[in-house]
């Protein structure tokens, strides 16, 4: 092996040192500010949207540093990659090596990330799927369901998307109760409960409004429905969901207002 190959080996060996150097730094930079954004009293949508950023910058980071690497080590070996660059263009070599969903996926990333649509902690809803966000990278969206699965979506595939937990919520709590049933004594049963969550100081504060206990919001066949619906703290929906539930349907049975089911009627006829 002549002098020129070693040379070669050793240059590539130090770009490769170098490499895995700067990812050491990223590393450690990113994750002694994520660190210090936890401390520093930061909380709410300020501190999701930043940690989300500290991550897509941990992923461009990494792309961009083997990207780097990858081109000095090509330069080192001695292939002359400049005129693929300069004839086909960056975008034009990409999609000639069959990359077009990564790149829809980096766009997908952008675009997710640029506008906000959401962010680590969020939940959201994708087609079919609900879950909360765990981990957002160039290439895919990482939730979280209730059944504990981590289902991985490509940005570049996400088009719709809900979010649940996005700067207010609205809690639409449903009873159906008989048609014989009193209307003001279930309004002032509904009152009642509403009066008696709101003493929870827990869950009065995840209340950005006082709740609102409706009268007739609709029929079926075998019940009227009435309603109590509140205004929330975004991710808080679901425990006041919970308590007013609770709560109105204790008063309710308080007041001997039966709550409706479907009934079946057969009649026998000889």
């Amino acid at each position: 092996m002549n002098s020129s190959v070693w040379v070669s080996v050793w240059r590539v060996g130090i770009v490769l040192l170098v490499g895995l150097g700067s990812a050491f730094i990223l590393q450690l930079s990113l994750g002694g500010i994520e660190k210090r954004l936890k401390e520093s009293g930061v909380s709410g949508e300020h501190l999701k949207r930043l940690t989300t950023l500290v991550h897509a910058g941990r992923s461009i980071g990494r792309v961009l540093i083997t990207l780097i690497i990858l081109l000095m080590i090509l330069h080192e070996l001695g292939l002359n990659i400049t005129p693929v660059l300069a004839s086909a263009g960056v975008v034009g070599l990409a999609f000639s090596l069959g990359a077009q969903t990564v790149i829809k996926d980096f766009l997908g990333s952008i675009i997710i990330l640029s506008e906000n649509q959401f962010t680590i902690g969020d939940v959201i809803t994708v087609g079919q799927l609900t879950g909360t966000v765990e981990r957002i990278t160039l290439r895919a969206t990482y939730l979280r369901d209730s059944e504990g699965n981590l289902n991985l979506i490509p940005n570049g595939d996400i088009r719709t998307i809900s979010n649940l937990t996005t700067q207010w919520a609205q809690v639409v709590v449903t009873f159906n109760v008989d048609y014989e049933a009193d209307m003001e004594r279930i309004l002032q049963a509904l009152e009642e409960a509403i009066h008696l969550v709101q003493s929870d100081e827990e869950i009065a504060l995840a209340m950005l409004e006082s709740p609102h206990a409706l009268g007739w919001t609709g029929f079926t066949d075998w019940a009227v429905q009435t309603q109590i619906i509140a205004k929330t703290q975004p991710g808080k929906q679901w425990p006041v969901a919970r308590a007013l539930r609770k709560a109105a349907l204790e008063q309710l049975l308080k007041e001997g207002i039966r709550v409706a089911v479907p009934r079946q009627r057969i009649e026998n006829v000889s």
